[in-house]
């Protein structure tokens, strides 16, 4: 039996996989088959996730002989200096430099700055409609805008930014040969951000991570880069990603983006069940067995590559009650998996938080009588990219 093609099928809605709530219930560690023709395991019960997240015994470093790839071409776990591409001892070196650089207290810094980003866009976006699209108003420019300005990019360079970005979190065979090349044109333009900001040190995230440094150790230049490079892509992509995901099953559910207008203090608690119901992307957590892993639902032999969906662990009723229904009063003591668990837990997560945080808030104050312009199934989404995205998302108000 030929296995599954992975990414699994679009569902409407955004919904997660049909696929994956049969193989909790009857195959938790079927395989599936990746673009790059790679076989590899998936797992898809919360238990089994969870652990391959945790456990050491699972490797990130996809360049070892015999590992599995995503992609064909351009995979980006051919980046041996990126952060999620680490294994310890040498992540657990660099995320100790980087712990101050990403520290809460030095997001929270940013919230002023992020909440007038989000006004002026909101403002924007009011003073030209109705009626509009969420995602070319909000949920695409807010993360382009702060990750670039926190990192120190020129307003000047963000078309083009936006352009690397979206051709790198393609997927599939048919832009290898783009992103190959659009890869080697954003190093060379991360490199010469690096070096501008040796020479000329600001205030920026990026000079702190330039600064940074655990003992008399600092980052390499091509740590450097890389990791640059890697938070200037996931830094705003996802976020942009769940901006569009959250407000289009917020308008799904106009009773509860209405219990938000009438008490804005619940937008924190939103955002978490937003990150639960809405993920963007399973496809960055591909994992290869270093030694024979027995998981809660059957054994992984060495050398066998496992694909982690957390999207599906999040509707797992052995973890969260009523999973698949939509609610922002949920809660979850043993809070979701959105930000990974273990060494790779997401370095930035409290700055996504707060964008998602700010930009939810923004809306139910300034935009109460938000709502879809089109009916949800007439919504268009992007295909063929690495998150599952919405290509607009009209509005009206």
């Amino acid at each position: 039996m030929t296995p599954e093609a992975f990414p699994f099928p679009d569902e409407p809605l955004g919904g997660v996989p049909r696929s994956c709530a049969w193989r909790r219930a009857h195959d938790p560690l079927g395989e599936a088959e990746l673009p790059s023709g790679d076989v590899v395991a998936v797992a898809v019960r919360h238990a089994d996730v969870e652990a391959v997240l945790t456990d050491p015994r699972f490797s990130r470093d996809l360049n070892r002989p015999g590992s599995p790839r995503l992609q064909p071409d351009a995979d980006m776990s051919e980046d041996r200096d990126t952060l999620i591409n680490l294994d310890p001892p040498r992540h657990t070196r660099l995320r100790v430099i980087l712990n101050r650089a990403f520290s809460v207290r030095s997001s929270e810094r940013w919230r002023p700055r992020i909440r007038a980003i989000v006004r002026e866009l909101t403002d924007t976006m009011v003073e030209s409609g109705p009626p509009g699209d969420l995602v070319t108003s909000l949920a695409q420019p807010l993360p382009i805008r702060v990750i670039a300005e926190i990192l120190g990019v020129s307003d000047a360079d963000l078309a083009q930014f936006r352009r690397w970005a979206e051709t790198a979190m393609t997927i599939g065979p048919e832009r290898a040969a783009e992103r190959a090349s659009e890869r080697e044109e954003f190093y060379a333009y991360v490199a010469d951000l690096v070096a501008r900001h040796r020479r000329e040190p600001g205030t920026d995230l990026l000079d702190d991570m330039i600064e940074a440094r655990d003992g008399g150790d600092r980052l390499s230049e091509a740590e450097l880069i890389d990791t640059v490079r890697s938070l200037l892509l996931a830094g705003h992509e996802t976020t942009m990603t769940t901006i569009g995901r959250g407000a289009f099953t917020l308008l799904r559910h106009r009773d509860q983006y209405e219990q938000l207008v009438a008490d804005p203090e619940l937008v924190p608690a939103a955002v978490e069940e937003i990150l639960r119901h809405d993920f963007p992307a399973d496809v960055g957590f591909l994992r290869v067995a270093v030694e024979d892993v027995e998981l809660p639902s059957g054994c992984v032999h060495r050398g066998q590559g496992v694909m982690p969906l957390i999207s599906s662990a999040h509707r797992d009723d052995a973890q969260f009650a009523d999973p698949d229904r939509f609610d922002i009063h949920r809660t979850m003591p043993q809070g979701h998996l959105a930000f990974g668990k273990g060494p790779h837990y997401c370095i930035g997560a409290h700055l996504a938080r707060i964008q998602l945080q700010e930009a939810f808030g923004a809306l139910v104050r300034g935009v109460p009588d938000l709502h879809l312009a089109v009916p949800a199934d007439e919504v268009p989404w992007k295909p063929g990219m690495v998150t599952h995205a919405l290509a607009t998302l009209p509005i009206t108000w």
